[in-house]
């Protein structure tokens, strides 16, 4: 407990999955939390739930593939908390389409929602860190098809690992300023981006463990939760530019 106590924490993407995890870790950990979610019945849930168990934290409706979005939640968070500590990138989304079927639209969902709201959203927070006398810090969603081929996932892996060069390179502007930057790239996690034929079968997901990750089963989003705790909190304080690989092995499955 209290890992996180006394960080401002923006948490992108809380309705679902990762960035849910991530946010009610950091408030049980001790940190106000800023959600920010385009589902907003699904994102103020994520909050209330911090909240009935203790927590602090606000809501910010937030498309960010809206610039104006993002300053909005630039704003509600200096209005409420003022500068934050920290900020995570979780929201993502993942078209899984043979190469020849990506269509336009695909790319443009998928660039401004995996790479380019990763730029406003550093843009918007990163002087504010930059100025702030407490250990700041960026943690970046990207996932390992980033750095391992994947059928049918070819716009997603190359804006994630474009997301994950970028971060890095960043750290090297920004670490000297104080401000911390990494990335974890996630293995296969069971989220509401898994396909629910998937969800629905025993035996497909027996399968998948068996042939995808040599620990024997899905991640969970809290897998990857722990781990930005780690990388958030003071305890990370020489940790900058890494990316960790969080994926029960599938990266050494070939």
């Amino acid at each position: 407990m209290d890992r996180m106590k006394g960080k401002i924490a923006v948490v992108t993407g809380v309705a679902s999955g990762i960035g849910k995890a991530i946010a009610e870790m950091f408030a049980a950990e001790g940190a106000k939390v800023v959600g920010a979610d385009f589902d907003a019945e699904e994102g103020r849930k994520t909050m209330d739930g911090i909240k009935a168990k203790g927590g602090e934290g606000v809501f910010v409706p937030t498309n960010v593939r809206k610039k104006e979005d993002i300053e909005n939640l630039k704003k509600v968070t200096l209005d409420t908390y003022g500068a934050p500590s920290t900020l995570v990138n979780a929201a993502g989304v993942l078209v899984h389409e043979p190469f020849m079927e990506h269509t336009d639209a695909d790319y443009d969902k998928i660039s401004e929602t995996n790479f380019r709201a990763y730029c406003w959203t550093m843009q918007a927070f990163l002087p504010l860190m930059a100025s702030n006398p407490q250990q700041c810090s960026v943690l970046n969603i990207a996932s390992i098809s980033s750095i391992k081929p994947e059928s049918n996932a070819y716009y997603y892996g190359a804006f994630k690992a474009a997301a994950d060069l970028m971060t890095r390179n960043l750290s090297r502007e920004f670490s000297p300023q104080g401000v911390r930057l990494n990335v974890i790239c996630p293995g296969p996690v069971n989220t509401n981006m898994t396909p629910q034929e998937v969800k629905n079968s025993p035996e497909i997901i027996a399968e998948m463990c068996k042939n995808v990750c040599s620990i024997g089963r899905l991640g969970e989003p809290e897998d990857i939760a722990y781990a930005a705790v780690y990388l958030c909190s003071d305890e990370a304080s020489w940790v900058t530019g890494a990316h960790f690989v969080i994926d029960g092995g599938a990266c050494m499955m070939g």
